[in-house]
Parts: C-alpha cells; sequence; structure tokens
C-alpha cells in the first residue's frame, strides 16, 4: 500500500505541475532552451521531444558535472534504468526490469553484445572508458527492429567524443585530467589530444585509473577483494571528402586486470576469484554520403571488428586447485544503411547488418601444491561460430499534430558448435518483429504518445552450449532453443514548455518462450562434482509492467528542480510467482543550482524502497539478502566551477554514511566520501 501511495503522489504531482503554469512574475523562467538531440530511437538525428519514444539520456554538460567513477555508477539516477553491481569492477543495466542478453548494449550504433553474453547480470558494460564518451541514451521497450536480437526491455547507446572541424587554420588543442576518491578508492586521469581543420578532426585520449578496494556505507567497512586497475586508449578520425562525403575511422580499448569477485570470496566459499583480464577493444571504418537524393538522402556504411576477452581465476578456500578459464570473442561486422526523404511529410531508414562471431575458450585446473596442470573443455567449445545476418526499415510520416513511426526486421542466425564431449549443434533460427508509435500534440507543449513493441532474443553461444557451475549449480548445454519473444504495449504523456519539462509512461510487456534452467542431467546423473545439473529450455512465459515518470521544473533563473519515479513488477506465470531480479520502487529528487556558466551545483536524494517480492531463484541468491533487500536512501552534493584556465569538480557522496545495497547487486553502496577532479585544458596552436 505504501508503494502504491507513493505512486499516485508522484504521478498526481507530475499531472499538476504540467497543466498549472508558474505565477505570472515567474513566465520568464525556462529549464533549457537548447533541445537534447538524440540518435538511437530512429537511427538518425532528432529532438528527444519530438520522439514518441520512451528515451532516457545523459548529455555531455551533465556527463561533466557528474563525472562518476565508471559506466555502471554512471546511470545510477538515470529515469527508467536500475544499476545491478555484482562486483566493484562491472555493472549491469536494468530497464525494464531485465538485463544481461535481454538487455542491448550499444556504442557508436555497434552492438557489444555478442554471442556469449549471459542471461543476468553482468560485467561488460563497465567495459567502456567513461572518461571517453560524450553521451548516453537509453531507449526504453524498444530497440528490436532497428537493432536486432537482445532489446527485450531496451537499448543502452553509448557514444564517445567526436572532434571538430574549424573553420580555417589547423588548430590543436588537448586537456590533462586528474581525478581522485578519498579512502584510495581512485587515482587515475585523462590525457586527452585534438587536431582541427576544416578537413580533418582528429580526438584521441589515454586513461588510467587505479581503482582501491571499496570502502562500504555505515559499519560494513572494506570490502576486500574488490580493487582493480584499468587502462584504456582511444582515436577518433574525422575526415571531409569532396564537399559531401564522411569518412571516420576509430578504435577504443579497455584493459582491466585484477577485477575482484568480493561477493564469491565472503559469501561462497572461495580464497580468490577476479577476472584477470577483463579487455575489449573496438576498431570500425565508417563512410557516409550524402547524395541528397529521394531513396538515398544519405548512406552510411561501417564496417570493424571487436575483440572481447575475459579470464577468470578462482580458488576454493582450502583447496589447492586454482580454475584458469579464459574465453575470448573475434566479431567482425559490416552495416548498410540508407536515410530517405520521399517528402517532407515522410522519411525512413532502411539497412542490413553482418555480425560474425568466433568463440575462444580454454580452461586449465592448476595444482598449487604439486604444480601439475590439466586441461578441460572450456566454458563453451573452442571455435564455435556465431553469424547474425538481418535486414530492417523503418518510416516517419509527420502531418500536423501527428507523428507516427512503423517498421520490421527479418532476422536470421547460423550457429555451429563442434563439440567432442556433448556432440555437435548447428541450428539457423529466425525472427521478424515489427513496431509501430504515435504521438500526437494537444497543444502547444503537450503530446500524447503511444506504442506497439515486438522483440526478440535469438540463443547464442551461452545458452546452447556453457558447460560450467553458476550460482547454484552445474549447466550443461541445451542444442535446441529457440528465440525468447516480448510484445509491449505503451503510453505516454509528454510535457515541453519553457518552465517545465517532463514524461509519463505506463506499459506492459507480455513475454514468451523465456529461456529458463530445468533440471538436467550429466551422463545420465543428476549431480556432478557435488552440485545439481541443470540446462536450459525454453518454458517460461511471463509480463513485467510499470510506470516511469520523470520531470524538471525551473524555480528561479538559478535554480532546477527534477526527479524521477521507477515502479516495476514482473510475474512469472510459467511458475506463479514473481519475476527474478524486479528492482524495486525507485526514484531521484535533485536541486540543480548554476547562476553563471561558471558555477554549479547539484543537491540530489536518491532511494529505493524495500525490495521483498522474490523469486525462488531470488531466495537462493546469495547476492540478496534474506527476507529481501532493504530499504535505504543516500544523500550527494556535488558542485563544480570553471573558466577558460581550468575546471574543478568535486562532490560529497553519500553525505550520512548510510549502510545500503542496491537490489540484486554482490557489493555494498560506497560510504561517505569525497571526490574532487581537475581538467587543465591547453592550446599548442
Amino acid at each position: 500500500m505504501q508503494k502504491l501511495v507513493q505512486l499516485l503522489s508522484c504521478t498526481f504531482l507530475f499531472l499538476l505541475i504540467a497543466k498549472k503554469p508558474l505565477p505570472a512574475q515567474d513566465q520568464n523562467l525556462t529549464t533549457d532552451t537548447i533541445q537534447t538531440i538524440v540518435v538511437t530511437a530512429q537511427r538518425q538525428s532528432e529532438a528527444a521531444t519530438d520522439s514518441p519514444a520512451s528515451i532516457s539520456y545523459l548529455t555531455k554538460k551533465e556527463l561533466e558535472i557528474n563525472e562518476t567513477r565508471s559506466m555502471a555508477e554512471t546511470l545510477i539516477g538515470l529515469p527508467g534504468v536500475w544499476m545491478q553491481k555484482t562486483n566493484h569492477g562491472g555493472g549491469s543495466p536494468f530497464v525494464r526490469g531485465l538485463t544481461g542478453n535481454q538487455t542491448l548494449l550499444l556504442l557508436d550504433g555497434i552492438r557489444l553484445n555478442n554471442s556469449t553474453y549471459r542471461y543476468g547480470p553482468n560485467q561488460y558494460f563497465n567495459t567502456i572508458d567513461v572518461l571517453a564518451i560524450r553521451q548516453v541514451e537509453v531507449l526504453r521497450g524498444a530497440g528490436s527492429v532497428l537493432y536486432g536480437s537482445d532489446a527485450l526491455g531496451g537499448t543502452v547507446q553509448v557514444l564517445t567524443k567526436d572532434g571538430h572541424f574549424s573553420d580555417g587554420e589547423t588548430t590543436i588543442s588537448g586537456s590533462v585530467l586528474g581525478r581522485w576518491l578519498s579512502h584510495e578508492m581512485e587515482r587515475g586521469g585523462r590525457a586527452e589530444l585534438a587536431v582541427s581543420s576544416s578537413k580533418i578532426a582528429l580526438i584521441g585520449g589515454f586513461s588510467y585509473r587505479d581503482f582501491g578496494d571499496l570502502q562500504a556505507g555505515g559499519d560494513l567497512g572494506t570490502e576486500t577483494p574488490s580493487a582493480y586497475l584499468e587502462r584504456a586508449g582511444d582515436l577518433k578520425l574525422k575526415a571531409k571528402i569532396g564537399s559531401s562525403s564522411l569518412l571516420t575511422l576509430a578504435y577504443n580499448g579497455i584493459f582491466q586486470s585484477e577485477v575482484g569477485r568480493f561477493d564469491q570470496v565472503a559469501q561462497q566459499g572461495y580464497q580468490s576469484w577476479q577476472f584477470d583480464p577483463q579487455n575489449r577493444q573496438l576498431a570500425y571504418a565508417r563512410l557516409e554520403f550524402n547524395p541528397h537524393q529521394r531513396f538515398f538522402d544519405q548512406i552510411k556504411i561501417t564496417a570493424g571488428y571487436q575483440n572481447s576477452l575475459e579470464g577468470r581465476q578462482s580458488q576454493k578456500a582450502n583447496s589447492p586447485l586454482l580454475m584458469h578459464e579464459r574465453d575470448e570473442v573475434n566479431t567482425l561486422f559490416f552495416i548498410a544503411e540508407a536515410h530517405s526523404v520521399f517528402n517532407r511529410k515522410w522519411t525512413a531508414v532502411s539497412g542490413a547488418e553482418v555480425y560474425h562471431d568466433v568463440v575462444g575458450s580454454t580452461k586449465s585446473i592448476e595444482d598449487t601444491a604439486n604444480g601439475g596442470s590439466t586441461v578441460q573443455r572450456g566454458l563453451y567449445p573452442d571455435g564455435a561460430t556465431a553469424t547474425n545476418m538481418a535486414a530492417f526499415t523503418s518510416f516517419t510520416f509527420a502531418e500536423q499534430k501527428w507523428r507516427l513511426n512503423f517498421g520490421t526486421r527479418f532476422n536470421l542466425f547460423d550457429l555451429q558448435i563442434e563439440d567432442e564431449l556433448f556432440g555437435n549443434t548447428d541450428i539457423q533460427p529466425l525472427a521478424l518483429v515489427g513496431n509501430a508509435s504515435a504521438m500526437y500534440h494537444l497543444s502547444e507543449g503537450h503530446a500524447l504518445t503511444a506504442a506497439v513493441n515486438t522483440g526478440f532474443r535469438a540463443p547464442n553461444i551461452n545458452d546452447l552450449s556453457s558447460f560450467g557451475r553458476f550460482d547454484f549449480g552445474i549447466e550443461v548445454p541445451s542444442p535446441d532453443l529457440s528465440p525468447e519473444r516480448s510484445l509491449t504495449f505503451e503510453l505516454g504523456y509528454k510535457v515541453n514548455s519553457r518552465q517545465f519539462q517532463g514524461n509519463l509512461t505506463v506499459y506492459r510487456m507480455q513475454l514468451f518462450d523465456l529461456i529458463g534452467r530445468v533440471a538436467g542431467t550429466f551422463n545420465g546423473s543428476p549431480i556432478y562434482d557435488g552440485e545439481d545439473v541443470y540446462q536450459k529450455a525454453n518454458v517460461d512465459k511471463a509480463y513485467v509492467q510499470g510506470i516511469e515518470t520523470d520531470g524538471q521544473i525551473a524555480l528561479s533563473k538559478s535554480l532546477t528542480l527534477t526527479g524521477h519515479l521507477n515502479y516495476t513488477f514482473g510475474e512469472d506465470v510459467s511458475k506463479s510467482q514473481p519475476l527474478r531480479r524486479i528492482p524495486p520502487l525507485n526514484g531521484r529528487l535533485a536541486i540543480l543550482f548554476q547562476n553563471t556558466k561558471q558555477f554549479s551545483g547539484t543537491l540530489e536524494y536518491l532511494f529505493a524502497n524495500k525490495q521483498d517480492r522474490l523469486s525462488s531463484g531470488d531466495i537462493s541468491d546469495h547476492r540478496i539478502p534474506e527476507g529481501g533487500t532493504p530499504a535505504w536512501s543516500v544523500v550527494n552534493f556535488k558542485m563544480g566551477f570553471c573558466n577558460k584556465y581550468f575546471r574543478i569538480n568535486g562532490g560529497l557522496q553519500n553525505i550520512f554514511d548510510v549502510a545500503y545495497r542496491m537490489h540484486g547487486s554482490g557489493v555494498d553502496g560506497l560510504g561517505r566520501h569525497v571526490w574532487l577532479s581537475i581538467l587543465l585544458p591547453f592550446n599548442i596552436k
């Protein structure tokens, strides 16, 4: 009942403010007269307020003010998103109750999700250098038509920094950034260099971060092991070719080592457990033509290579056996898309894409007592391949008060697995999805939205061929799986005026043919190595429904009040129990101060209610306390000052040193700490 009262109160306040104008003397106030441009909803630039889609975003300005420690912590407090952290060096975004391989991650329009992404929380979102990005966008409840498999809950896209072209002579500029967190939780920074001319825009940087063990709130103390090292580098070159073409060459890589799993050591009986290494590298070339023809107003061709390398080292307490596992995925990809402008009302984006994964997997067990070593089958069969081929199209129609979007995608997959232990697998699952959305402008600044989206997640190498330990058993391969599917309905209300901006969305997502674990056998036995044996099957049906609301209101020329509230309810219909890891009711309220372009400050309040509505999997999950995850609230303060000589940001986080844990996480929230960053820009020419 308390949750319902909170939710209804916030919704009522949203509607009241949206309809009620500010007093006459305050009519000159404004939240922000500059429209935020997003690209994820339609694979092309558009104002966020003009899209019928449900979008959350962080702009370059917001990223600079907040300047968080990692990508995972960047999304904490973003409307419609819940961040789970199994370990300090990881982080998995939940969008509408789903995460892992049921939420799609993109970097500059390129899929990060590969064929080994696993169900449930993973650490891969943290393999993006937070110091090298310029914008983050979250498309909630959609993405399968334009981006393909895994976008059941939604799509999270990270856009990296761009260089800028100059009007005349060549200029060389750069910056040096230093960052520090108290309790030795972070020391590091970034050096960046940019070259600009009328034809060339080059930007590159190198980051080094030394993260110490997490210091939790209250009397929880130091959580060891959770420290790790991170090095990252990136380079992006943009070159104008002729009068209407643009070539982009880009590389970014991140290299993390000794990334500890505190939960495994503290609760699961391990002497040591770490990811080492945890690396990702991406290189791509993108050519953009602008022929300005009716069917080919713009053409983009992207080709590239991505490498994901994950090493795992673990050793049980009082055991001489040290396990070394190593999984590597090499991905080649090609994307072609065309943007069409048929007339002033009709536009479209269409394209085709191919991703090809080659998986390498090894495992060895070292006997530290006598020095011997045994080689075994890896988590996946070495040499397994997965090919993802698709064609898509999406149309937009705008006429007076209406804006309509509709599209479709056809996807074909080819997975080939040669497995001496369990037999070979060769499957070609198919998927056909579509979506439709509409926006109707009631009056200036007020619009109603509606959308129907279908989504899918094709079975991948992880689903079909995993053989190894997970949280509560041993998993064996499952060679006969079909795609998971979703059907989402949503209604929304958007407000965009000089004093108030806000969004209210109500949604329901039906989930079909979900892949879940069922009891299995290994060599005819339900027990292997003292653990229960499981395998995967399309056995589950579920639904997720909820309300998302966010808004900001100008209190004065220098003060803005902003906040959001998320409510999510998930039910596993097949098992007649709650869906796993559903976030609790959570929200944020903040006051932003900025009296000039130099000074800024933020006082924010974050909270989450208790989550005691648990599935059987939640109850057996060591990361979730008995009886559920307790409610919590924290208060943070941030401030910044900048001029042409330097930029300084800092803050006091978790001011009251609250001990808390985000639901489903394996580490606790950071205790009271101070952070400080100083950026020194320079110009050489």
